[in-house]
């Protein structure tokens, strides 16, 4: 993180939209929620921007629900947004893998349990094991 705030413009700058993506851990989940806010605040519909940029800041965010999902299980208006925004990803295949990413973190928060299991199950078959095995419920 100390390399992340060199940046004096960080939201515009991809090397430190990549070191926030690699810097979020539960300890400092607290720290990371204005920040990844103000991403969302910064560019409100990602299929605006180009794939790379889209992958760059989906990734920031599903890095977020990832590491949420194993401390707080109930949805609140922080997650609310981020699954929101996630949701202006392009349909493009590039984004594949984070689009069912952004659709598993939806049915968890959702309750929506075959949803859950489908999508961790096309993962598994698609090669993705490693990372099915490892989505938080």
């Amino acid at each position: 993180m100390n390399d992340f705030f060199r940046y004096e413009d960080w939201t515009q700058n991809d090397d430190a939209i990549i070191i926030l993506s690699n810097s979020i851990r539960i300890d400092n989940l607290m720290s990371m929620k204005p920040l990844l806010l103000k991403l969302v605040k910064k560019y409100p519909n990602l299929n605006t921007h180009t794939i790379e940029k889209q992958r760059r800041l989906a990734t920031v965010g599903i890095n977020y629900l990832y590491t949420l999902r194993k401390v707080q299980k109930e949805l609140d208006n922080p997650t609310i947004k981020i699954l929101d925004w996630l949701k202006t990803m392009s349909n493009f295949p590039e984004l594949g893998i984070l689009k069912e990413l952004y659709a598993y973190f939806m049915a968890v928060y959702t309750d929506q349990t075959n949803i859950s299991q489908n999508i961790k199950q096309v993962l598994r078959i698609s090669g993705y094991k490693n990372i099915s095995e490892n989505l938080p419920n």
